[in-house]
């Protein structure tokens, strides 16, 4: 049976979802943390550490090492010490997890409006996105300060829904944190959470919701859910 997704729209999140951006991020808060004659965090701490925004990942690298700054500081120096070597390297090492794209072209191929809703500053998902030559897979992209509101607030999603005249009720949501699934609740969105990103669960999953271990698992996953 061909796959038909005429009239739905798949909206993901980036960080942990369609991409292993951890490495880029990593080596830009070694970077930013070093200004303070601090050494790395390990990249499997920052994959816990990722979701928030640059700089509450910042502010969590610096809370590894128990070293406090004033708020002067960190917004006047670290931040943009942080976004301006991010946006020079934002896709050296970050690569698709394996299956994205397959399944990109797939859903794309059977219809579906596709989206990005990030709380990653837009200009920075887009080099993202860009720099892994997937920006064309979607409609629209909205990171966290394209509103003034974001994740888990719920509008973040319907706003972005809206931006390319989606139908709420014919939508899903992708994404691999405690933000993606409350905006996915908030905005009464069915939510596929993807196991292997760098978030978690923090509420029982509902009986529209899915998880999934590997790209390969997300065509079953949507069908199960628009079936």
């Amino acid at each position: 049976m061909t796959l038909d997704l005429k009239g739905w729209t798949i909206v993901y999140d980036l960080d942990g979802t369609l991409v292993e951006s951890a490495p880029d991020l990593h080596a830009a808060l070694t970077h930013t943390l070093a200004n303070l004659n601090l050494g790395p965090v390990p990249l499997d701490e920052i994959r816990n550490f990722i979701g928030d925004g640059a700089k509450a990942l910042i502010q969590r690298g610096l809370a590894y090492h128990q070293h406090e700054v004033d708020e002067a500081q960190l917004v006047e120096h670290l931040w943009p010490n942080f976004l301006d070597y991010y946006a020079e390297h934002a896709a050296d090492l970050s690569h698709p997890f394996e299956g994205v794209i397959e399944a990109l072209e797939q859903f794309r191929s059977a219809g579906a409006k596709q989206a990005v809703c990030t709380n990653k500053a837009h200009n920075l998902a887009r080099l993202v996105l860009e720099g892994l030559h997937l920006n064309n897979y979607f409609s629209v992209v909205t990171g966290g300060d394209t509103y003034n509101y974001r994740k888990p607030d719920g509008q973040h999603i319907l706003s972005t829904l809206q931006h390319i005249d989606a139908n709420p009720s014919r939508a899903i949501m992708v994404g691999d944190a405690y933000t993606d699934e409350r905006a996915a609740r908030d905005a009464e969105l069915p939510f596929v959470f993807v196991q292997f990103g760098y978030g978690r669960l923090t509420l029982p999953p509902r009986s529209e919701d899915r998880m999934i271990t590997h790209w390969r698992e997300m065509q079953h996953a949507i069908e199960s859910i628009i079936d």
